[in-house]
């Protein structure tokens, strides 16, 4: 995660100039970005604006600059040249309490898929719980610790999640995980024996995913897993096996 800051230096002209640009070519390309927290400031009397853009990843920022650069290519607008461009590492942050609970699930993915594990961490509660294809409920420590484990063995892995539908305090959505056994995958903790690099892709079948979002942090997340999903479905695609299966 890491934040861009575009600082713009204008005479009063330029500056409604800029904004119209924002506004009409900027802002419908990245509405609907993932991985994307975004605000635009202007100081009109001293004729300077500056974007700031928050980015979970490196890919969310390619992906989202190039839709606006779509828009761009069509605009009316002539595309404002700014003073200096800046970035900068975030070393801490506040999660917003009004949140909505898909962006911060996205969040959540987007970090895991990063490899940014103390990232996706402080955005769970300590009582969070995750159910599902485990024995018995696991906390946020475990959870992220099994991610890391599976970053480690497979840094491809992809959620692919989907059809994302709000339910009060959290949402619902489809995940379908992908990833390839490219290193050492080691889940010892929950029967997987250290197992070397194959080289297989992996495939999961669809999950049901249920999120609650508490005070801009997840709370829980139950998935509904077919038998031949999560980390058996992963442990028998890469010619493994955990006890008891």
């Amino acid at each position: 995660m890491y934040a861009q800051v575009v600082t713009f230096e204008e005479s009063p002209d330029q500056v409604q100039a800029g904004i119209d640009h924002v506004l009409d070519d900027v802002i419908p390309a990245l509405e609907t970005s993932p991985g994307l927290t975004g605000l635009w400031l202007v100081d009109r009397e001293h004729g300077k604006r500056l974007s700031i853009l928050v980015w979970e990843s490196e890919a969310h920022a390619s992906a989202a600059m190039a839709k606006v650069q779509e828009h761009v290519a069509r605009s009316k607008h002539q595309r404002p040249t700014p003073a200096r461009v800046e970035r900068f590492e975030i070393y801490a942050r506040v999660p917003g309490a009004n949140r909505p609970a898909e962006s911060v699930v996205r969040s959540v993915i987007a970090a895991i898929e990063a490899g940014q594990f103390a990232q996706a961490r402080s955005l769970l509660h300590d009582d969070f719980t995750f159910s599902g294809p485990v024995p018995q409920p696991i906390g946020p420590d475990a959870w992220i610790g099994v991610h890391r484990a599976l970053y480690a063995a497979m840094p491809d892995l992809r959620f692919n999640a989907s059809g994302f539908q709000a339910t009060g305090s959290g949402v619902q959505f489809g995940v379908a995980l992908t990833m390839t056994h490219t290193g050492t995958l080691d889940l010892a903790p929950l029967g997987v024996r250290a197992f070397a690099p194959t080289g297989k892709a992996v495939k999961l079948p669809p999950e049901s995913a249920t999120v609650i979002v508490r005070d801009g942090r997840l709370a829980s997340w139950a998935n509904v897993t077919p038998p031949d999903g999560g980390l058996v479905g992963i442990a028998r695609q890469v010619g493994a096996s955990i006890s008891g299966h």
